[in-house]
């Protein structure tokens, strides 16, 4: 047979994968291993049955072995080819980067080991040599000085006794030694004592076996030390047993090792310990706690409207408020606890030893230190905590049940307000259970017709005349009664099931005023309106502004009777967004009122912006407000600020003369409350607007 030049050595690949076989060839056309558009000297097998077959027909300079094969996988396929080619060296391809496989396929036989996706064609081509060159070196006992140097990383023969008989120029670069000093050496005097025993194992191994891999620091002449695997192999020269040593450098896979033990314990944004770790952790401090008798605590803490932070200014300014979020905790709890993040804006704490009086005395400072403001690049930004907290042994044995007792109250903390934290009690396990199956009924409520809607009268002051309707959701269980729209509307908005009863009371409300003024019941001419509430969510959803103008057309009814409610605060989280959702809306003739108005904190540079024409002043101003100053001066400046800026006011829960009176007086244009109606049912409310009507 014609041998090819050292270039092109005659290669068989076995892989089952076309695209990965496409990829090999043009590394090798890279590597300098195969001219452009030559194919001869290039094999390729797809099953270790057709690999076996060509291996001897070809005759092949070096095989390339996927362990994975449609007829063999794993070890197996490497010792079946290296019994039928004992000669042909074999470089691994694959996609397994287990240690373990890697060690054992070199002990098999395997000149190299490569892992798929993490070489390059340079590292192709230099395993592909360094493999022929080695191979040559055993079968043709081809041990000059040049074909050594040839070779990476250490190379050296020792006989029985451990003397050195050669080595490579990399020996003596790496090692720091002259040749005069190698060649009075023994091998244990290039490691620590602490790896005497493992390589002497090895060199053992070698000699009665046959090979041997140990994984041991190099040492070199400046004492400096390089971790290395060491494969020895052992033959025969000049009719002695000698042991050939290879040593590869692995501290580039010590260090992606360190960072892979890292990752799998840590958080990558945050340093902290994830979840895996925070249970390892856990399962240690219960066993402590559990033979002393001691507490232990579990605090869960989640950002207040977070979402909007990234949602506003991008994720880099989230992840950074996380990093110094991270470090405000770590600052205030001790060494021995743990603070691990859990994703998103979600962290959890477990304190050993931490009673009760601790843990209310930790979240307070955490309140405290996390609600300080944030400087980051040229925003100065704000956040607070809502914590909830879980105690050992009261709350729970395991961390199953302490973590989700822990959420209970953290859940319980946002309800209540946020930037609070709240102990887990049993009844908010009850109360967490019926909000579990309040959201599963709630679920089938519109199929199943238990949502209805009852509308409230809005009166003119000026005259006692019906001049618009608030439209109410109720909900009527079978089993649950008559469920509160405080009760099941933030369960609806929470599960985001707000959106599709959104709708449905939209098209519901709309479609009931068309009939209303076909029937006559009011009239074209005069000022009528229905309100309806849209909830935070419903107002950002992206196609609010179209979902609106199709119902209003698909049950023709004209713009300017539908009245959009939004609370204060919608409007106020997201001033500028909701300037621009008000404008669309205004510009399409719906009208537009704020609701709640007074119990946020609004903003006058922002509220003459809004494109509302109305203020709903809220009821807990009108409750009080023929006995407290307060209220009554609240009230007054409230409806004097809306006449400056050209806004019509609307006081809503009027409940006594004495109330209307004073709204009256002071200037408010429109009532609704229990003083005229309570929200009633379509056939009442009717009934309600023909009295009204032939009373006035």
């Amino acid at each position: 047979m014609t041998q090819r030049p050292a270039t092109a050595p005659s290669i068989l690949v076995i892989e089952d994968d076309a695209g990965d076989f496409g990829l090999v060839k043009a590394y090798l056309r890279e590597a300098g291993l195969r001219p452009v558009g030559d194919t001869s000297g290039l094999h390729w097998a797809q099953t270790l049955a057709e690999g076996l077959a060509l291996s001897q027909q070809t005759a092949s300079d070096i095989v390339l072995l996927d362990l994975s094969l449609p007829d063999s996988s794993g070890l197996a396929t490497l010792q079946t080819l290296r019994a039928a080619s004992p000669h042909a060296p074999i470089v691994v391809l694959t996609g397994n980067d287990e240690k373990s496989l890697a060690l054992a396929a070199l002990e098999s036989g395997a000149q190299d080991y490569l892992v798929k996706g993490q070489f390059d064609a340079d590292g192709l081509g230099r395993a592909i040599r360094h493999a022929q060159v080695r191979s040559r070196i055993v079968q043709e006992r081809y041990f000059t000085q040049a074909a050594l140097d040839s070779l990476p990383g250490l190379f050296y023969l020792i006989d029985q006794d451990g003397r050195f008989l050669r080595w490579n120029q990399n020996f003596e670069r790496i090692s720091g030694y002259s040749a005069t000093e190698i060649a009075t050496m023994h091998p244990l005097d290039f490691f620590g004592e602490g790896d005497h025993g493992p390589v002497t194992a090895a060199i053992a191994q070698s000699f009665a076996t046959g090979e041997a891999l140990v994984e041991a620091d190099f040492i070199a002449k400046n004492r400096t030390a390089t971790p290395f695997l060491f494969s020895g192999k052992r033959f025969v020269l000049d009719q002695k047993p000698c042991l050939m040593g290879v040593g590869v450098d692995i501290t580039q896979r010590k260090v992606a090792n360190a960072r892979i033990e890292w990752l799998s314990h840590f958080d990558v944004l945050t340093g902290l310990a994830n979840q895996s770790l925070l249970r390892d952790r856990f399962q240690h401090a219960i066993s402590m706690a559990q033979r002393s008798g001691r507490t232990l605590t579990l605090m869960t803490l989640d950002l207040d409207h977070f979402k909007n932070i990234n949602d506003t200014l991008g994720h880099h300014i989230g992840d950074a408020m996380l990093v110094e979020v991270a470090r405000r905790i770590q600052s205030v709890v001790r060494d021995e606890d743990t603070v691990s993040r859990q994703g998103g804006d979600e962290f959890v704490m477990l304190m050993p030893t931490t009673d009760a009086a601790g843990a209310g005395h930790l979240a307070t400072r955490l309140l405290a230190t996390i609600a300080t403001a944030y400087q980051l690049d040229t925003h100065e930004l704000l956040t607070t905590p809502s914590i909830g907290i879980a105690m050992y042994p009261t709350d729970g044995a395991d961390f199953e049940t302490l973590a989700k007792n822990a959420d209970i109250a953290m859940y319980r903390a946002k309800q209540d307000g946020r930037n609070c934290y709240r102990f887990f009690a049993a009844e908010m396990q009850t109360h967490s259970t019926h909000t579990l199956h309040m959201e599963s009924a709630l679920r089938r409520a519109l199929e199943r017709g238990q949502l209805t809607l009852h509308y409230q009268p809005q009166m003119a002051l000026a005259n006692a005349s019906v001049i618009g309707a608030e439209a109410l959701l109720r909900w009527h269980h079978p089993e649950f009664g008559a469920v509160s729209p405080s009760e099941f509307i933030p369960i609806a908005e929470a599960s985001g099931q707000i959106v599709q009863i959104g709708e449905w009371v939209l098209r519901a409300a709309v479609r009931q005023m068309k009939a209303w003024l076909d029937s006559g019941l009011v009239g074209k001419a005069s000022p009528f309106v229905m309100a309806v509430n849209l909830s935070v969510v419903q107002f950002r959803h992206p196609h609010l502004i179209e979902q609106v103008m199709q119902i209003l057309q698909e049950e023709r009814l004209a713009p300017e009777y539908l009245e959009l409610e939004l609370t204060e605060g919608v409007a106020i989280d997201d001033p500028l967004g909701a300037i621009a959702v008000m404008d669309a809306l205004h510009a399409r003739g719906i009208r537009m009122s704020i609701d709640d108005f007074g119990t946020g904190f609004s903003s006058l540079s922002y509220l003459k912006r809004f494109k509302a024409y109305k203020l709903k002043i809220d009821q807990s101003f009108v409750h009080d407000i023929t006995d407290d100053p307060d209220d009554k001066a609240i009230v007054s400046a409230i409806i004097s600020m809306a006449r400056s800026l050209g806004l019509q006011t609307i006081a809503e829960g009027v409940e006594t003369a004495g109330q209307l009176a004073f709204l009256r007086d002071s200037g408010c244009d429109e009532v609704q409350g229990y003083y005229y109606s309570k929200p009633l049912p379509v056939d009442t409310f009717e009934a309600f607007v023909r009295q009204a009507r032939s009373a006035g």
